[in-house]
């Protein structure tokens, strides 16, 4: 009776030892972080996820569904948030119009001399690929590479650059309604509110649009040249509206809208030049630079290529690459 207990016992121990010994090698097994490519994708994909499942629409999302989830600081209608992923920055912008959701960038951003760009660049874009099927355009420049899919209502870019890659989500149809700026703008002054708006919505964008783009978004008689479409309008008989995009392998590289006033003591000419900047600031807050010099006066925004420059008989909305 004792050896049988006794046997009893060592076996009772030994059970508990090896049961001891998995548990400790189930604690040693050490947690493996996700790498930042792993991330990154992960991100990539609940975004594509939330637009396949029309839990973000351009123009119709409201940004409160967002803000807060995603912990976005928001100013002057733009919403942002940043975070590190490994080696990679992301950086999140969200702008929206009267709470309502009008474009959404996803900038990533690498060191200039990481070697994981290339290799990670094509790992996103066979994610995109498996998701949404083959892109529906693609755009070259010297500066970057565009691929665009069409989805319902959003159009998704996935942008290539130097040092990194963005994600856009932007409407596919055609912005109609003008901005609410609090004010009416005089009837010479709608496209100029117009060209804003469309800015704002990403439904004109330098480097994407087309020429058939603009004519769509803009009913208004174009005369066409090489890499140009240009209008003319008079107003009141005493002021000229002179418009111009301009392009380049055949995409908009730049937009000019030139009013001359042939009566600048009116006060239709100081009223007109407070309008536009209202409508620009209503959208994008209070200019960031201020240059006053003898002729003119160039007011600039940090966050939008969109520009106003005031001169003695008139002024200028223009977009262009450098405005920034």
């Amino acid at each position: 009776m004792f050896f049988k207990n006794n046997w009893i016992i060592i076996l009772f121990i030994g059970l508990a030892s090896g049961c001891s010994n998995d548990e400790n090698k189930v604690k040693s097994i050490p947690e493996v972080n996700p790498t930042a490519i792993e991330q990154v994708l992960k991100e990539i994909e609940e975004l594509l996820l939330h637009v396949n499942k029309s839990l973000l629409v351009i123009g119709s999302t409201d940004i409160e569904s967002y803000a807060t989830p995603q912990s976005l600081e928001c100013t002057a209608n733009t919403c942002r948030s940043e975070v590190t992923l490994g080696s990679i920055v992301l950086k999140k912008v969200f702008k929206y119009n009267s709470g309502v959701i009008s474009a959404v960038h996803y900038d990533f951003y690498y060191d200039s001399l990481s070697p994981d760009l290339e290799k990670d660049t094509q790992t996103a874009i066979s994610l995109v690929h498996a998701k949404l099927g083959d892109y529906n355009s693609t755009y070259s420049s010297s500066s970057m590479k565009t691929y665009s899919w069409a989805n319902d209502n959003n159009i998704i870019d996935y942008e290539l650059f130097d040092n990194g890659f963005t994600f856009t989500i932007r409407k596919n149809q055609i912005a109609e309604k003008t901005i609410e700026a609090g004010l009416v703008a005089p009837k010479h002054i709608e496209l100029a509110q117009k060209l804003i708006q469309c800015v704002h919505s990403d439904s004109l964008k330098l480097g994407l649009s087309v020429m058939a783009d603009i004519q769509n978004l803009f009913r208004v008689g174009f005369k066409s040249k090489p890499n140009v479409l240009a209008f003319t309008e008079t107003y009141n008989e005493n002021i000229l509206l002179s418009g111009s995009f301009l392009f380049e392998q055949e995409n908009l590289s730049g937009v000019y809208f030139d009013y001359v006033y042939s009566d600048t003591t009116s006060n239709e000419f100081l009223t007109d030049v407070k309008t536009t900047k209202l409508i620009i600031n209503k959208l994008y807050g209070m200019p960031s630079e201020v240059v006053t010099v003898s002729l003119s006066t160039s007011y600039r925004w940090n966050n939008t290529l969109i520009a106003l420059e005031v001169y003695g008989d008139g002024f200028s909305v223009f977009l262009e690459e450098n405005g920034l």
